[in-house]
């Protein structure tokens, strides 16, 4: 199997990850947004914070 092979398998992997996962912090953020005590807080969209949250975690399943 060549680098390349790899590379585009982790590469598909990674997304289907992220297709899998981000529906579920996206719940997560909304969650936390409605929250009382975080209004006002983080001046990000939900979808820049879902993001963010997304890509600072998913690295860790590839631990």
């Amino acid at each position: 199997m060549s680098s390349k092979h790899k590379h585009r398998e982790g590469e598909m992997e990674f997304r289907l990850l992220m297709a899998v996962t981000v529906p579920f912090f996206f719940a997560a953020t909304v969650f936390k947004r409605a929250m009382p005590w975080n209004w006002g807080r983080d001046k990000r969209s939900v979808f820049a914070a879902t993001m963010s949250a997304a890509h600072n975690s998913l690295p860790f399943a590839f631990m």
